[in-house]
């Protein structure tokens, strides 16, 4: 009997099942690892530095209350300053995923390489991008992430009055970014004649920032993103090197 072709959402969840399978070796935690802690420790010197400008540029506007107002420039004060922090914290939360993807790029190169070496030996692979390239890369995939979510902020924030479109919008947009910003690390390992113009799978992003949303998992979110993007390109070649 001729066995059955998969349709492409059971490719994606095969993708995602060998990647889930592959997290006990080293090369694919301890990436991880570091990618956490250097996201937290980010995140919290962001909202320290945040909370302290806008601390003192309260300060400075109650200063320049007098007459009727001047009993309430300790209550502006510290409240402009909850507000502030709390829209930090906010915008924090929306953008962490993409602080962390961020650094786990920096950590990405072995992982991947763990992924085609046990299930692509025979394919085409070239060697990962210097420290000083993937630096670049992390930074403009956070600056780009920032300019995204900065523009979407108040629609998000409204959305979430909405339930569920709130949920969605920022589910969509998680996996846009990670979806495009993976991509492009998978395809700086592909032969260049290989090379896709438009790299990334929304629908792979998607399921990534789907798993964000659950505690630990979350962790790992985009590490099996990354590896599920690599099945997904070598997987495909190895059957037929002309599909995309």
């Amino acid at each position: 009997m001729e066995k059955r072709s998969l349709d492409p959402t059971e490719l994606m969840i095969r993708d995602y099942q060998l990647s889930f399978r592959q997290i006990p070796d080293p090369r694919i935690w301890k990436p991880v690892l570091w990618a956490s802690l250097l996201s937290l420790g980010a995140i919290f010197l962001v909202l320290l530095a945040g909370g302290a400008y806008l601390y003192k540029f309260a300060d400075s506007f109650s200063h320049h209350l007098d007459g009727w107002m001047s009993w309430a420039d300790g209550w502006i004060q510290t409240i402009s300053v909850m507000i502030g922090t709390l829209f930090l914290g906010i915008l924090s939360y929306f953008f962490l995923s993409s602080v962390y993807a961020a650094f786990l790029g920096l950590f990405l190169d072995r992982a991947l390489d763990a992924v085609r070496e046990v299930h692509y030996p025979g394919s085409n692979w070239e060697n990962p991008p210097g420290m000083i390239e993937s630096t670049i890369a992390s930074f403009r995939f956070i600056l780009w992430s920032l300019v995204v979510y900065l523009l979407a902020s108040p629609l998000l924030l409204v959305a979430y009055f909405i339930p569920p479109l709130g949920l969605v919008l920022q589910i969509l947009l998680g996996g846009y970014l990670l979806g495009r910003e993976f991509g492009q690390l998978v395809e700086l390992r592909m032969p260049k004649n290989q090379r896709l113009i438009k790299p990334g799978r929304l629908a792979h992003g998607v399921i990534a920032s789907l798993l964000w949303m659950f505690p630990l998992i979350n962790l790992f979110a985009p590490m099996l993103l990354a590896t599920a993007l690599v099945h997904h390109r070598l997987g495909r070649q190895a059957k037929n090197p002309s599909e995309v």
